[in-house]
C-alpha cells in the first residue's frame, strides 16, 4: 500500500487496499464514504517522527491506521 500525492494537492490510498483492510467491498467503500459514513484523518509527524505521515481511517465500528515513510510506502499498520 502507498501514500501518493494527487494532482489536485490531496491525499490518495488505493481503495482496492483499503477496502480490503476495513473488510468491506470497494463498492461499499464508495458507498459509506458518498453517504459521508468514512472519516478519515492524516496527521504528518513531527520531532523524531517527522519523516512519517499517520493515516487514520475509521467506518462504523471499524478502524484502520497507517503509518508511512517519506516516500509514501506504508511502514506500520492497525486495525480494530
Amino acid at each position: 500500500m502507498r501514500l501518493d500525492l494527487g494532482h489536485k494537492g490531496d491525499w490518495i490510498v488505493d481503495p482496492r487496499e483499503l477496502a480490503l483492510r476495513l473488510g468491506v467491498s470497494v463498492a461499499a467503500l464508495k458507498r459509506h464514504e458518498r453517504l459521508g459514513q468514512v472519516e478519515a484523518r492524516i496527521k504528518p509527524g513531527s520531532g523524531a517522527d517527522a519523516a512519517e505521515t499517520r493515516v487514520t481511517v475509521r467506518l462504523n465500528d471499524k478502524g484502520w491506521r497507517g503509518t508511512f515513510d517519506r516516500s509514501g510506502a506504508l511502514i506500520a499498520e492497525e486495525r480494530w
